[in-house]
């Protein structure tokens, strides 16, 4: 028996198929424990192994899918809303209803179940992933408001950081929170009003990006994860990796991380003619923990430097050979996380590149 869930923010719609794909029954619940409860009961009325498809299961339908598996549902899946719109045109009626959504959610369930990604229960992962997001958040509103600050005090001093130094760091910070120009202009004492304020809030962010920093270390450390023997993988990047991939990985081989991470080519072929081209698509937070990854490997690892020289030598561009890089590497993170827990902080060692 097939049950599908078209989620919204107050509100879920459910429908259920039988065993010869006909359309049963359908329920609107709340957004809440109650009607997540509601639900279920319903589902146990009906005979037969219950298959879930979930729209959203990482956001607005978060809550159900969580408590399915935490009341032993087994089979719940995740349902992009946009293989949900290709399944609902495919019907004869072109109705944009939450019905017509789950309809089309529970027909995919019924052509495609096996290859759904199946919801995970949340674990560390989920831990990381929450941190990692929060710590990128913080660092864009820190990089925003110092290129704010950077702005007023040009208005004030032009050559403002002869004096302060950079503003990345806190000495030029408290430099210019410390200014004091006695002057009669207002327009003057009101940028130094605006001055003091952006430095507070640049400082209260440091503070809250070195806790959460070390939030993520310790989590990071308590796993024993073998990511970390790498010398190009600092706790930060570990985090985000076991955040987005799980403490375990879910994926079954090399090839299917670098598709995830949209690191594989995507193949173009067409009349006889067969090419490639850069795959933008995938999940981009991997991609950029496997960017910093190739980075510093390019200039701290003589092996690594060696295969991009090879691949430049070889008539491909710095972006190219790096990107190359980038698959290698894709591979050796992809042993790490397949080998065996440490049972002590591992020794961080260079790792090699494939050729």
């Amino acid at each position: 028996m097939i049950r599908s869930i078209h989620t919204h923010k107050v509100t879920h719609t459910l429908i259920a198929l039988d065993d010869q794909g006909r359309v049963g029954t359908a329920l609107r619940i709340d957004n809440t424990p109650e009607g997540w409860s509601q639900a279920l009961r319903w589902s146990q009325e009906f005979e037969g192994e219950r298959i879930w498809g979930i729209e959203n299961s990482g956001s607005l339908g978060k809550g159900f899918a969580q408590f399915l598996l935490s009341q032993g549902e087994e089979s719940v899946h995740e349902v992009s809303p946009r293989r949900t719109a290709q399944y609902r045109r495919r019907g004869r009626k072109q109705d944009k209803t939450d019905q017509a959504d789950a309809v089309a959610i529970a027909r995919l369930l019924v052509a495609e179940a096996q290859t759904l990604p199946v919801v995970q229960g949340d674990d560390l992962s989920t831990e990381m992933r929450i941190l990692s997001d929060h710590r990128d958040s913080l660092l864009a509103e820190h990089t925003r408001l110092i290129n704010r600050l950077h702005s007023q005090m040009l208005q004030i001093d032009p050559s403002y950081r002869q004096k302060s130094g950079p503003l990345t760091k806190k000495e030029g910070i408290l430099y210019c929170q410390d200014l004091q120009l006695h002057a009669a202009d207002s327009l003057l004492q009101t940028r130094l009003l605006i001055v003091r304020q952006l430095c507070d809030q640049v400082l209260r962010l440091d503070d809250e990006i070195t806790e959460i920093k070390k939030a993520i270390q310790q989590k990071v450390r308590r796993s024993n994860t073998a990511l970390v023997e790498m010398s190009s993988i600092g706790e930060i990047v570990a985090g985000r990796l076991i955040g987005e991939l799980g403490s375990v990985p879910r994926i079954s081989s090399a090839a299917a991380l670098a598709s995830l991470a949209g690191i594989a080519p995507v193949e173009v072929s067409s009349g006889g003619h067969r090419g490639f081209r850069v795959n933008l698509g995938g999940n981009r937070k991997l991609n950029r923990a496997f960017h910093i990854i190739a980075l510093v490997q390019l200039r701290c690892n003589p092996l690594a430097k060696a295969y991009y020289q090879r691949k430049r030598s070889e008539g491909k561009t710095g972006r190219e050979a790096l990107r190359c890089l980038k698959r290698q590497l894709v591979n050796v993170v992809f042993r790490q996380f397949r080998s065996a827990d440490v049972t002590s902080p591992p020794e961080r060692r260079p790792e090699a590149v494939a050729a």
